[in-house]
């Protein structure tokens, strides 16, 4: 049996049908009738039994059309890849400067010690000659309370990156309240160019206090403001602003607000997120939507978002765009205390435990624990999925293994029945 993959697209325009390779980039324009029509039939059939048409030897030449065995072998090539990519969090410090009251963090004081850093840093060092891409993620706790750790390991990567040639992208989740220009330029030129600031809407004081008890939305809407002025040919950079919404928000001038500050500038975006009981105590008093609520509530967020014509975060469509780092065979969380895992969502669960920095010893990794978040086979359908090379079945094997969903089931929601000609 032929098929046609599913990163094989195809569209219909101005009388003709072009097929597409997003794994080849390759792209090939039929206009024949009687050759769109077989390719409709192939469509519907989903496939063919063998190559017995000039139309299929053709399309099976152009790698457009594919056996299983030959979609399963160009995949595995593409989930090499990311062995070759060394996807680091790293949690200089677990202590915050905030009190959020759906947090699900201890947030311990302790920053992350001269020693495990050093280690973190020969690690990276020995890794760097085998990559070709290397992505540090700066998360907490609040990571700018750690300035200085978080530049010089940034300026160890460029150098390396300059000695190596591997691509390098740094990025930050932060509560934006210490982000201001000055500390922002120095990030910037650290190469830490993709940043997440929550924003939570009319409500910002009461859900993201400062531990002093004071608001901090006026300092982070200053901070961000201020990178508008920045020239964009010169600072190519990307703020999401998430927003955390729970049920019965229905208040949307936020948006309005929002779209007001940084409409007119394609380097901030929006990103909804209902709240969930990510863990803790005080998120049990807030109103959490159920999952069907949340869905609606979505929705209901995304479609004003559009309506106003506010740039929005949406699922990714590029390869690896929805494989976590944690799916990766070098994507770990390194914690302030030593602790390696591979999920920032679920710290110090049992499962997410995958080794330690031992100050004196170095980087130790349980390799039978870091498998398992990163062997998933891929199912039947995955190879006729329109989003196969984004999830590549590995989208977040969380699911799996701490949430209990089987492992049969494919983790990509998304069917073949959203491509259609």
């Amino acid at each position: 049996m032929y098929i046609i993959p599913g990163y094989t697209k195809y569209s219909e325009e101005s009388s003709s049908i072009y097929v597409v390779s997003k794994l080849l980039q390759n792209k090939v324009a039929l206009t024949d009738p009687a050759i769109q029509d077989e390719f409709r039939t192939i469509v519907s059939n989903g496939g063919c039994q063998e190559l017995s048409t000039p139309l299929t030897r053709f399309l099976h030449e152009q790698e457009l059309l594919v056996s299983e065995v030959e979609a399963d072998c160009a995949l595995s090539k593409v989930k090499e890849l990311l062995g070759n990519s060394l996807m680091l969090t790293i949690m200089p410090t677990e202590g915050c400067n905030f009190a959020c009251p759906y947090c699900y963090e201890t947030h311990s004081s302790a920053n992350m010690s001269r020693e495990i850093l050093t280690q973190i840093h020969t690690y990276i060092a020995n890794q760097a000659p085998h990559c070709r891409f290397i992505s540090l993620s700066w998360f907490g706790g609040e990571p700018t309370l750690c300035k200085e750790t978080i530049l010089e390991t940034s300026a160890l990567v460029q150098s390396l990156q300059h000695r190596y040639g591997f691509d390098y992208k740094g990025q930050m989740t932060t509560n934006g309240y210490l982000l201001d220009l000055d500390s922002f330029l120095e990030y910037f030129r650290a190469g830490i160019i993709d940043y997440q600031v929550t924003l939570d809407g009319w409500d910002h004081d009461k859900m993201r206090p400062h531990i002093s008890g004071s608001g901090t939305l006026q300092t982070i809407l200053k901070n961000l403001i201020a990178l508008v002025d920045l020239p964009k040919s010169e600072y190519k950079f990307h703020v999401i602003i998430r927003r955390n919404v729970l049920n019965g928000d229905n208040d949307f001038s936020w948006y309005d607000y929002m779209h007001k500050l940084f409409g007119a500038d394609d380097r901030f975006s929006i990103s909804v997120c209902p709240v969930c009981d990510w863990g803790g105590d005080s998120v049990k008093s807030l109103n959490i939507a159920s999952k069907s609520e949340k869905e609606i509530l979505a929705t209901a967020h995304e479609s004003y978002l559009d309506k106003i014509g506010m740039r929005r975060e949406r699922a990714g469509t590029t390869p690896f765009s929805n494989i976590c780092a944690s799916s990766c065979s070098h994507g770990f969380v390194f914690r302030a205390d030593g602790k390696i895992e591979k999920c920032t969502i679920v710290l110090d669960h049992p499962k997410n435990l995958v080794g330690r920095v031992d100050p004196q010893a170095g980087v130790i990794l349980d390799e039978d624990a870091n498998r398992s978040w990163t062997s998933s086979e891929l199912k039947p359908k995955c190879y006729t999925c329109p989003d196969v090379l984004s999830c590549l079945n590995i989208c977040c094997r969380k699911t799996v293994l701490v949430d209990g969903r089987p492992d049969s089931v494919c983790l990509c929601a998304t069917s073949t029945e959203s491509q259609q000609i």
